[in-house]
């Protein structure tokens, strides 16, 4: 029963995306998010400038580790258990999926060749979170034997998952791929319908100057800056509000660290 029922959504699905794409709704076409015209580009040298660690206090790894359920579906339990993605914490309290961003950040013309990916692999999103700067290309791509989709939702900033949906893009097949870019700033959620744990984001900042925390907490912001004063700030999807500090770049190097208070953030 459950495996007609989900073949029927497929299906259904299916037809939404062609029938939506037909009437110029949900467009096969990187140019659909452009909304505002793009801030001048400039060569940024690839240099390290601000490091760091982002961690959460109030929680551990014990505490927020999930199994997701996944309903029995075939494909889906045959990678054995799947972790809910919405915290990756360590024992120690280092939180990874932070983006951090530095105010003022101009836009770089010397990005690499390579295009960012967002794949779907073993019934996951990989990388749950990625950062990148306007006017960048996106690739998704279905690596696994099963039908996908990725309903991309202009995430409402301070709430948990408020926002409009913008595009629907039905992968049915292992290696089916599609590139989008995204012009305006924001941010900027992922889901798949199919499997309805699959979230990931991708945070679209007004430069080139942003980075992800790593599984242990650390980041690295990997694009040069003038010495001076600036304003850097964290983001996680499960906190209405950004932590701020302001920062002094010396001889082009600069060190701050985050803590996210679990008292604060969205409880489940």
């Amino acid at each position: 029963m459950r495996g007609s029922l989900e073949a029927g959504f497929k299906g259904a699905l299916v037809l939404m995306t062609l029938s939506t794409s037909a009437c110029g709704k949900v467009a096969d076409s990187a140019s659909q998010h452009a909304s505002a015209p793009l801030s001048p580009a400039v060569e940024i040298a690839t240099q390290s400038s601000i490091t760091g660690k982002v961690t959460l206090k109030g929680a551990g790894t014990k505490a927020l580790r999930k199994l997701v359920d996944v309903g029995g579906n075939p494909f889906c339990t045959g990678h054995g258990e799947i972790v809910d993605s919405t915290w990756r914490v360590t024992a120690d309290g280092a939180l990874a999926d932070a983006v951090i961003t530095v105010r003022g950040s101009q836009r770089a013309s010397n990005l690499p060749e390579v295009t960012p990916l967002i794949d779907q692999t073993g019934c996951e999103f990989s990388p749950h979170t990625l950062a990148v700067q306007p006017g960048q290309n996106v690739r998704f791509r279905n690596s696994d034997l099963t039908f996908h989709n990725i309903r991309i939702a202009r995430h409402e900033a301070g709430t948990r998952g408020k926002g409009d949906n913008i595009d629907n893009i039905g992968q049915p097949s292992r290696g089916d791929e599609n590139v989008r870019t995204f012009n305006t700033p924001g941010i900027y959620r992922l889901e798949c319908d199919v499997h309805r744990w699959m979230k990931a984001w991708v945070f679209v900042h007004e430069g080139i100057h942003a980075a992800v925390s790593a599984a242990d907490g650390s980041y690295e912001i990997s694009r040069a800056l003038p010495d001076g004063v600036y304003v850097i700030e964290a983001w996680h999807p499960q906190f209405a509000q950004n932590l701020s500090q302001t920062i002094t770049v010396r001889n082009g190097k600069a060190t701050a660290d985050f803590e996210f208070d679990f008292t604060q953030a969205f409880q489940l």
